[in-house]
């Protein structure tokens, strides 16, 4: 009766206090176990979500947490020579003591919880203790062993997502299927630039009136790390001669100081590239992003290109840790909103760009234009007689749309001056590397006496 009872309490005790913290890898952990029919192994990953792998049948679940993750660590071991080996290498190092010493832990707890619960029987002795603690630590070390004798690692290559990680399986079968290595990519990105160039050319023409010393510059927006944005962006910045790019924000998704190497293909362009920080560029990757030649971060400073003066100001929040809601990331811009009108009443820029147009709401009425991104959407509003436009995400998105069969499209525009002046706004929708696109032109007050032309489209391109 008393091994029973400490059978019983041992199994209480596998659930209530079997876990503990490790370093494993670069990164810290939970590792914990419960009684479960069915076991298998589930692995948090907060707050992306979860997966779980049918590594076992024993009735015990066991449970990983990532607490914490060194990014300084994991960006010294993905400039190795093979980082995946490496980090694999790293985590097999760790791992193996950390679940040794919580299997002696687990056992431990289990045969001090066997004595406990043999001794609440009445009529105890003092070998009810030794009973309870050897007959729960053999229950336990029973089931343990039952857990990693049949283990079976390779479950993991099909396992179950859930919140966010569901996208992970299709992003990685899509990446796998549709874009092969990176030449293949380049190659299809150069294939639509040049078709985007020829009907650019052979269509689009000359504006009216055009005058040698107009200045063009590419708007681009929320590239969200997708590395096909980026060779199109710079594609686009090389057949269309540009001027300059104007980038408002969020070229990379998540703030690890690693994303900001996609910055290196925005920095070859041939043009200067400017660059207004978004909500999902964090404090780091803003300063790694600032440090590469050729790219041009403002927060409160005026760049001029070809005789057009624009005032960046950055987004003040970075959301992408979830520190900051989307309630409260929305009421800091709009506090922000005065101070953005002092620069500009200081500064008299020809152009203010903003990631969030809500950022430049008390400026309106005091700044001919307005450009901005964030919401993912392309729009266009007079208000005060200042000029709102916003650009759909250059990225489509980011890397969930990382496919040719993109339900997304990748958008930019080409904003066009004339001594400081706005005279014309092209817009470029391209739906899927290699897919179709659209070009379409509409003419604001391109005329001497400063009215509006109206507006010009080219149909689709096949």
């Amino acid at each position: 009766m008393s091994a029973v009872a400490g059978v019983a309490a041992a199994l209480l005790a596998l659930t209530w206090t079997g876990s503990m913290e490790a370093d494993v890898g670069p990164g810290r952990v939970q590792i914990s176990t419960a009684v479960r029919l069915g076991g298998g192994t589930l692995v948090e990953l907060p707050p992306l979500g979860q997966l779980t792998a049918a590594t076992h049948a024993a009735p015990v679940r066991l449970k990983a947490t990532v607490l914490e993750v060194d990014v300084d660590a994991v960006q010294i071991t993905a400039r190795g020579d093979d980082p995946l080996a490496l980090l694999e290498a790293s985590i097999t190092e760790d791992l193996a003591p950390a679940l040794t010493w919580f299997a002696w832990r687990t056992l431990a707890l289990s045969a001090v919880a066997g004595a406990v619960g043999a001794l609440l029987l009445p009529g105890r002795r003092w070998w009810t203790a030794a009973a309870g603690a050897v007959g729960g630590a053999t229950a336990v070390a029973l089931l343990l062993g039952a857990v990693w004798a049949p283990y079976d690692r390779a479950a993991f290559e099909e396992p179950t997502f859930h919140g966010e990680l569901v996208r992970v399986p299709g992003l990685l079968d899509a990446a796998e299927r549709n874009l092969g290595d990176l030449e293949e990519v380049r190659g299809r990105v150069d294939a639509v630039s040049d078709r985007l160039a020829s009907l650019y050319a052979a269509s689009a023409g000359e504006l009216p009136g055009s005058r040698a010393g107009d200045t063009s510059i590419l708007h681009v927006s929320d590239i969200h790390l997708n590395p096909l944005a980026a060779e199109l962006v710079v594609q686009l910045a090389d057949d269309l001669e540009v001027d300059a790019v104007l980038d408002t924000g969020d070229v990379t998704t998540f703030g690890l100081g690693v994303e900001a190497q996609l910055g290196e293909v925005l920095a070859s362009v041939d043009v200067p590239y400017v660059l207004v920080p978004g909500n999902h560029d964090s404090p780091i990757n803003r300063v790694q992003l600032a440090a590469i030649d050729g790219i041009i971060v403002l927060n409160g400073e005026v760049a001029e290109v070809g005789g057009v003066r624009i005032l960046g100001v950055a987004d003040p929040t970075f959301t992408a840790s979830n520190e900051v809601t989307t309630d409260e990331a929305r009421d800091l811009r709009l506090a922000e909103a005065g101070a953005v009108a002092e620069l500009v009443a200081d500064a008299q820029p020809d152009v203010l760009a903003v990631h969030d147009r809500r950022q430049a709401d008390e400026s309106l009425g005091s700044v001919p234009l307005v450009v901005a991104g964030h919401v993912h959407e392309r729009s266009e509003r007079n208000v005060d007689g200042t000029l709102v436009l916003t650009v759909g995400s250059t990225g489509a998105t980011g890397l969930e749309e990382f496919t040719v069969e993109t339900r997304r499209p990748y958008e930019a525009q080409v904003l066009r001056f004339r001594e400081g002046r706005l005279i014309a706004i092209d817009y470029l929708t391209v739906q899927g590397i290699g897919g179709d696109f659209t070009l379409e032109r509409r003419l604001i007050d391109v005329d001497d006496d400063g009215g509006d032309t109206g507006d010009g489209a080219v149909s689709p391109a096949p």
